[in-house]
């Protein structure tokens, strides 16, 4: 029976945390015996459990942490067994884990989650010897990886875009009756983080450029932030005359539902990505999105076909395709119907864990 070891170090639970589980409880379900290695944290430690996955604390405290890596070595065995780290210092603990084993045969795989310059100091260039696959989430990730020329052999190197585990069947929330939102309006929606980085500012910006003639456009924020940029978005929208128009739904879970609802998808983002999520659980329910293009959602994401591509920072481009897509609903209909075809074809998650699995090889 393969075997697979999973690190986790992070101590909330955020995207990384449901990637491994989602990761963990496919692989479960394909008959694989799978481990995760988490700091004693009861919140992450508990949902692991609960998802029925096998679960062992350790301090997980980075590249000097040598403790974490005498705990893991004693559960090291050679028969097929991967360890599959989320970022490098958890990876560090993996090599000297196996090394400390003695078990050679151990396979240690990491997975690159962020769009990073690669460092190439001597501990990472005894690092990227001591890996044998790198992945990353993106053709964007790999070349910013890569671009400070980092000593390793390209040929450990892979691409696996991520995805979205979606059920069979979402029930849109009623956003309409809750709010108040005109039945003629078109919601457009940003799930996520509420942070600058998100071109959060842009979008309100945008959104004030909108005409006011015609079906209105109504602006739903799902998410939390901190409270002083909550406070600072809600001022912005008052100062620009739009606060009517602009909804602070909070934080949601599950968030599909909400998903659901709108008519638009939104991902405003100044920095690059490697492989936004936001995007695809909009086209996974059918609904055209509108994407800046620095990032790795610009590689699943075709202009004109399942969305529109506009520069960050950009109020008025953006404000364009927002009024575009909100004028015309054959429009939205059909970049919808291309963006849905293109999830269930080649974004969905079982494209996914096949893809993944290769890294175990």
């Amino acid at each position: 029976m393969q075997n697979i070891i999973h690190i986790v170090s992070n101590k909330e639970w955020g995207g990384g945390e449901q990637y491994v589980l989602d990761l963990a409880s496919r692989q479960r379900a394909d008959g694989i015996n799978v481990t995760v290695v988490c700091k004693p944290v009861e919140a992450i430690r508990r949902k692991y459990e609960e998802a029925g996955l096998r679960v062992l604390t350790m301090p997980l405290g980075g590249v000097l942490d040598v403790r974490s890596a005498f705990a893991l070595c004693r559960v090291l065995h050679s028969s097929l067994l991967s360890i599959h780290a989320h970022n490098f210092k958890d990876a560090f603990t993996a090599c000297y884990a196996r090394r400390l084993s003695g078990c050679k045969d151990v396979r240690v795989v990491m997975c690159r989650h962020l769009t990073r310059k690669g460092k190439n100091t001597l501990p990472y260039r005894w690092l990227y010897r001591q890996l044998n696959c790198l992945c990353f989430d993106s053709e964007l990730s790999k070349s910013e990886f890569l671009s400070t020329h980092p000593t390793i052999n390209e040929q450990k190197l892979r691409i696996v875009p991520t995805s979205i585990v979606v059920p069979e069947r979402v029930e849109a929330v009623d956003v309409r009756s809750r709010y108040g939102i005109a039945s003629d309006a078109v919601i457009a929606m940003y799930h996520g983080r509420l942070d600058p980085e998100k071109g959060l500012d842009t979008l309100l910006e945008a959104m004030s450029l909108l005409p006011s003639s015609g079906s209105g456009v109504g602006l739903v924020l799902v998410g939390r932030g901190s409270d002083e940029y909550t406070a600072h978005l809600k001022q912005k929208a008052t100062e620009l005359g739009i606060a009517d128009q602009v909804i602070f739904a909070g934080f949601q879970h599950p968030v599909l539902p909400w998903v659901a609802a709108a008519d638009v998808g939104v991902l405003a983002s100044t920095v690059s990505e490697g492989c936004p999520l936001s995007p695809q659980e909009y086209m996974s329910q059918g609904r055209p999105v509108v994407v800046t293009d620095n990032g790795g959602q610009r590689e699943y994401v075709v202009d004109g076909s399942n969305g529109l591509l506009v520069p960050p920072g950009d109020a008025e481009a953006l404000a364009n395709a927002l009024s575009r897509l909100a004028a015309d609903a054959a429009l939205r209909q059909r970049m919808g119907q291309q963006a849905k075809a293109d999830f269930d074809d080649h974004l969905n998650y079982e494209h996914f864990y096949q893809q993944i699995k290769t890294i175990y090889q």
